[in-house]
């Protein structure tokens, strides 16, 4: 069985080519299974269990979740696979440790000790999508700062960005090919992927390998995330540090982000 595994990474257009995978899932069904982030929940809980307590008894519990939905599924020794999910390599980075992704190499190995319980051959491609180092930290940091942490985000843009790029993103990617030699590791950049027919599904159905006809019937989908203007982010900022309970924060931020969503 050939397996597409696309673990992450997080701001790199994931949502667009989780949206043309669901979009184009009933032309994809005769040549390859799907997993998108809903179904792979139960993975990505053990997968977050095992970062907040790093022990062997956590990555057995991520090789059981990954083993557990593939025997769900319908699956046969030349069936194959599409896979889609960024929280498969961890929670999205907030800059609290030097690489974006700790512990992404033990967490692979763990997911693919999963498939090997399927009893059958499986071909693994890796497939971790990236973007250029500057613009994904400043995405990855818009985000952060919309999110409802237990402690909201209060770093303006070069704190954050002189944290998460300690270790950049090209270069973790390159210590996990290093730490799993005997891996197909795939990357593909966003900028390049923009040029590219399908755009972030891409990578997919070049994987699916299908004959011209069948590709023809596939359908492009729009951007899945646009990022919000920078004076939104800036006005995120300053309400995270404004003092307010985390209550009262989380209902002006809906409010904020309404509001943007009502005017566009």
């Amino acid at each position: 069985m050939r397996v597409f595994l696309h673990a992450g990474c997080h701001k790199t257009a994931t949502t667009s080519a989780q949206g043309f995978l669901f979009h184009n899932r009933q032309r994809i069904w005769p040549h390859a299974a799907l997993i998108l982030p809903k179904r792979a929940q139960p993975v990505t809980r053990a997968v977050h269990g095992y970062l907040d307590d790093p022990t062997p008894v956590g990555l057995s519990a991520i090789t059981g979740a990954m083993a557990d939905l593939l025997a769900e599924m319908d699956l046969t020794p030349k069936r194959r696979l599409l896979v889609s999910a960024e929280n498969l390599l961890g929670r999205m980075p907030m800059g609290l440790s030097p690489d974006p992704y700790p512990r992404a190499a033990p967490i692979l190995r763990a997911l693919l000790a999963g498939f090997e319980r399927l009893g059958w051959p499986v071909e693994i491609t890796i497939y971790l999508s990236t973007r250029p180092q500057a613009a994904w930290v400043e995405s990855v940091w818009a985000h952060q700062l919309r999110k409802d942490h237990l402690f909201a985000l209060t770093d303006d843009l070069p704190e954050f960005a002189a944290r998460l790029s300690r270790v950049p993103l090209t270069e973790q990617i390159a210590q996990i090919a290093a730490a799993l030699p005997d891996l197909t590791l795939q990357t593909h950049d966003l900028s390049d992927l923009a040029k590219a027919p399908f755009g972030p599904g891409q990578p997919f159905l070049d994987f699916l390998n299908l004959p011209a006809e069948k590709r023809a019937a596939f359908v492009a989908v729009p951007p899945g995330q646009i990022a919000p203007p920078r004076a939104i982010s800036a006005e995120l900022l300053a309400l995270n540090r404004s003092g307010l309970d985390r209550r009262a924060l989380a209902a002006a931020k809906r409010m904020l982000l309404e509001g943007l969503r009502a005017r566009n």
